[in-house]
C-alpha cells in the first residue's frame, strides 16, 4: 500500500520505486491545465486528477499521487498530451474557505462565493418526477427566448407592470374582471364577427372629431326623453 507522506518530507526520487505514493504539497502557480505544487525540496509540476471535481487554487494545501513512471500520453492526441508523474487527487485546506469551484466532466461547473452558488453549463436541466419549489425574495430571469407549458396554471400577485414590444394573445374563452379598467391607445381596431353587447349603468362618448355609425338597420329605444342638440340637423 502506498505511504502517505503529510509534508513531502521525502524526495520525490523515490517515485522511481515500484509502487506510487502519496504526499502533500501547496499549490502555487499554474500555467494551462498544469498546476505546480511546492514541497520541502522545491516546486514540482502535477494535473488534477478527473477524481478531484473541487479545483484547486493557488494556497491551497492539496493530496499528491507520485506515480513510478510519468504516463504516456494518449495516442490520439499525441504532443498535445505531455506525460504527467503527478496528480492532485483531492484538495486538503482551502487557502480561502469561502469561495471554491467543482469542475465537472465536460466544462461544467459549480461556483460558490460567500455563501452564494452558481451553475455554469452550456445546457441544464432539473427532472423533478413530484414537484419542483423555489422561495426567494428576489427573482429575476434573463433570456434571448423562452417558452412555458402548463396543464394549468395560476399566479398570484400584489402588483404587475409589463413592458412589451408586441403582445399577442390567443384564446378559446378569455374573461376578465375587474373593479377599474384604464386604456389609453393611439389607434384602436377591433373586428367581433357576431354578437357584440354592452351593459352598462351609465355610458358616455366624448368624440373631439367626426362620429359616425353605419347600420344596415339601426334602432334607438329610451324610456325617457330623447334629445338631440346641434347647429343643424339632418334626417333623412
Amino acid at each position: 500500500m502506498p505511504s502517505i507522506d503529510p509534508g513531502l518530507s521525502h524526495p520525490f526520487e523515490n517515485a522511481s520505486a515500484a509502487a506510487p505514493r502519496l504526499a502533500t504539497g501547496t499549490v502555487c502557480g499554474r500555467a494551462g491545465s498544469w498546476l505546480f505544487v511546492r514541497g520541502s525540496e522545491g516546486e514540482q509540476r502535477a494535473q488534477v486528477a478527473p477524481s478531484c471535481l473541487l479545483a484547486p487554487e493557488d494556497g491551497d494545501v492539496v493530496l499528491l499521487c507520485l506515480a513510478p513512471t510519468p504516463l504516456a500520453p494518449d495516442a490520439r492526441e499525441g504532443l498535445s498530451a505531455l506525460p504527467c508523474a503527478q496528480h492532485i487527487l483531492a484538495v486538503l485546506q482551502r487557502a480561502d474557505p469561502a469561495q471554491g469551484t467543482l469542475q465537472m466532466p465536460g466544462g461544467a461547473r459549480l461556483a460558490a462565493q460567500d455563501g452564494s452558488l452558481r451553475i455554469e453549463g452550456r445546457q441544464v436541466e432539473i427532472d423533478a418526477s413530484a414537484g419542483l419549489r423555489a422561495r426567494t425574495p428576489q427573482f429575476r430571469l434573463d433570456a434571448a427566448r423562452g417558452e412555458l407549458r402548463f396543464g394549468h396554471a395560476d399566479a398570484s400577485a400584489e402588483s404587475f407592470t409589463g413592458c412589451i414590444g408586441e403582445l399577442r394573445l390567443i384564446a378559446r374563452n378569455l374573461h376578465t374582471q375587474a373593479t377599474r379598467l384604464v386604456q389609453k391607445v393611439r389607434n384602436s381596431f377591433r373586428t367581433v364577427e357576431e354578437l357584440d353587447d354592452l351593459q352598462a349603468g351609465r355610458t358616455r362618448w366624448e368624440v373631439e372629431g367626426h362620429a359616425q355609425l353605419h347600420a344596415r338597420q339601426a334602432t334607438l329605444l329610451a324610456d325617457g326623453i330623447v334629445k338631440i342638440d346641434g347647429q343643424r340637423v339632418d334626417l333623412g
